[in-house]
């Protein structure tokens, strides 16, 4: 049994262990371990939350082929415009489907949704939500799964209303009153 004593001189050590502890089961598993689907939502983890150019070769450790060309032959101020000087809120990401095409290629579609608030960091309720689908390449290089190609892309983008433009329905005869009495005939003589 530790005393209080006992407790201050080992409750470092014990910080430490449960820190390791947690860190091997929530900081991922190493790289040569990861699934197709795990690489494509770390690449999609380090594309939504760059904060500087430099983090560009991040990006190119999960890709090979013709992505990889592209992410490396972007300019600098490309890859700042795409990924830096954006701002996501992520809503929900999923794999929607996995084609295995042979042991060393798969293809992965995944829906993601998110609030695309821009450069200017605006609220999450002013801000598009944007909903994508998109299926990519994964093949297997040296023992690594990576993702070679974007094969299709279907995006859509809800805009919120504002107030002031939003259209209400007023009821009117008919449907919620009754009509107006139907003239029956001249009076005359």
């Amino acid at each position: 049994m530790l005393s209080g004593m006992g407790l201050t001189k080992y409750g470092p050590i014990m910080a430490v262990a449960l820190f390791i502890t947690g860190c091997t089961s929530m900081c991922g598993v190493k790289r040569s371990s990861m699934t197709p689907e795990q690489v494509v939502e770390a690449y999609l983890e380090v594309a939504l939350n760059m904060r500087d150019v430099s983090e560009r070769d991040s990006l190119m450790e999960y890709t090979t082929g013709n992505l990889k060309a592209a992410i490396e032959s972007a300019s600098p101020e490309t890859i700042k415009t795409a990924y830096v000087d954006r701002k996501y809120q992520i809503l929900n990401y999923s794999v929607v489907e996995r084609r295995d095409r042979t042991p060393r290629e798969t293809e992965i579609t995944f829906q993601l949704t998110y609030n695309d608030l821009g450069i200017d960091d605006k609220a999450a309720k002013e801000a598009p939500k944007v909903t994508t689908e998109n299926t990519v390449a994964v093949v297997k290089e040296n023992g690594l799964w990576m993702i070679r190609d974007v094969l299709g892309n279907k995006t859509s983008i809800d805009f919120p209303v504002s107030e002031e433009s939003k259209i209400t329905a007023k009821p009117g005869p008919g449907i919620d009153e009754e009509a107006p009495p139907e003239d029956e005939g001249v009076q005359g003589g």
